[in-house]
């Protein structure tokens, strides 16, 4: 009994110890269901845009473009609160259920506009309520996989949900494709069926965590005299660490966002590029990408959660490489494409990082807002990024604040500590 037990804690894994490999793959493809729809729905606006913004004569809504964009913009930001309060409801019922409620409510919230999808209040109501279930997501879903698998396969797990966002764009490009404009309903259905079908699955196959954690709140009650909660996690060391990981997140936001907000405007207007050549190097940025979230959260698995800051530094000198060749060199802006998008992903292990930072009790809190309050940083900050463009430096000035905000959140992470086969804290 004793030897097993201490197989049990070598092994790293927290919950569902009895499950089999098979057993902890098929809980895995149901989170992962969840999550791919997660990153699907981010793409939905850009899919109803232009039957939104079309004439109700033409089958379209009517809305002026500035509706439409402020319906989405109140999506993006919808997701902030909604880390916070489902980052809190995890520690009440844990995130099995929780993630299982977000799902459901995910569906709920982008089906409601097709009752009446004319009606702009209603719109904006919806995608705000859709917004704040989707910031549960990777506060839930994350921690589960964490917690039901070795140490070792922990990077390569969360970055294979975090690559699920170029996976969805690739996705939901070929349904659009297919779809097309005048089938805009079928389009919203495509993102309000299948999270339901993956809170059935999760029902069904991901070991419940609820009364592992109630056993954690009355343990930290009884031994540390705390409540489980955001304050009580920010505490001595962790809370330079918890300042540390949401500016590390906020510099990942902000210099991705400012150089590709700007990349094919750069390649169009300033070096006279076709609109199909400036694409086609854009989109080779993705497929860098999907293999740079999986490569290097092997390596964060391989050889240490901190390596992966070798591809944010190489992320700053290949956009210093970007501006510096001329509308000539559409081959070498290929292959520097596809080698930023590698880089890029360098965020890919982020999810198991950020739960191994802070201790156990605290799992299903931590890696939501560590992730999610960089989007609190990068909102501020892009506007103010923006403004660049309008001065004598141009569009080269926001690509260098760009390569100067990268470099600074190596040296963030850095400082950061190593959680690679180290003891977590109950």
């Amino acid at each position: 009994m004793g030897a097993k037990k201490l197989v049990e804690e070598d092994n790293g894994i927290i919950l569902g110890k009895d499950r089999s490999n098979g057993q902890r793959i098929a809980a895995f493809l149901s989170i992962l269901t969840i999550y791919f729809f997660y990153c699907y729905n981010f793409m939905l606006g850009t899919f109803t845009r232009p039957t939104m913004t079309a004439a109700i004569a033409d089958g379209g809504f009517g809305f002026e473009v500035t509706q439409a964009s402020a319906i989405f913009a109140i999506m993006s930001f919808a997701t902030i609160p909604g880390t916070l309060v489902f980052g809190m409801l995890t520690t009440r019922i844990g995130k099995k259920r929780t993630l299982m409620t977000i799902a459901l409510l995910i569906s709920a919230f982008t089906f409601l506009p097709l009752l009446s999808p004319t009606n702009f209040t209603l719109w904006r109501a919806a995608r705000f309520m859709t917004g704040f279930a989707l910031g549960g997501v990777f506060g839930t879903a994350v921690p589960l996989v964490t917690e039901m698998f070795k140490p070792e396969l922990r990077g390569k797990l969360a970055a294979i949900l975090t690559s699920t966002f170029s996976l969805a764009m690739i996705f939901g490009g070929k349904v659009y494709g297919m779809l097309g404009d005048d089938n805009w309903r079928l389009l919203v259905l495509t993102a309000v069926i299948p999270p339901v079908i993956g809170a059935v699955l999760t029902f069904f196959f991901v070991p419940d965590d609820k009364e592992l954690t109630l056993k954690r709140n009355a343990e930290a009650a009884q031994n540390k005299g705390e409540k489980i909660h955001y304050l009580s996690m920010y505490k001595g060391k962790y809370l330079f660490i918890g300042i540390g990981v949401i500016l590390l997140s906020g510099m990942n936001f902000t210099a991705y966002s400012a150089y590709s907000n700007n990349a094919t405007n750069y390649l169009r207007t300033i070096l006279g590029m076709s609109a199909v050549t400036a694409g086609s190097i854009y989109s080779l940025q993705g497929i860098g990408q999907l293999i740079g979230y999986n490569s290097w959260g092997f390596i964060a698995d391989k050889f240490g959660r901190k390596k992966p800051l070798i591809g944010m530094v190489f992320a700053a000198v290949l956009v210093f490489i970007f501006t510096r060749l001329n509308a000539d060199a559409v081959s070498s802006f290929k292959v520097v494409s596809i080698f930023l998008g590698f880089c890029f992903g360098f965020s890919g292990a982020w999810g198991a990082y950020y739960t191994e930072l802070f201790p156990k009790r605290f799992s299903g809190l931590a890696p939501g807002i560590s992730f999610n309050g960089g989007r609190i940083i990068s909102s501020f900050a892009l506007p103010i990024i923006a403004g660049i463009a309008a001065t004598s430096v141009g569009m080269v000035g926001i690509f260098s604040v760009a390569m100067g905000i990268l470099v600074t959140g190596a040296v963030i992470w850095l400082f950061l500590p190593e959680t690679l086969n180290k003891e977590r804290e109950e």
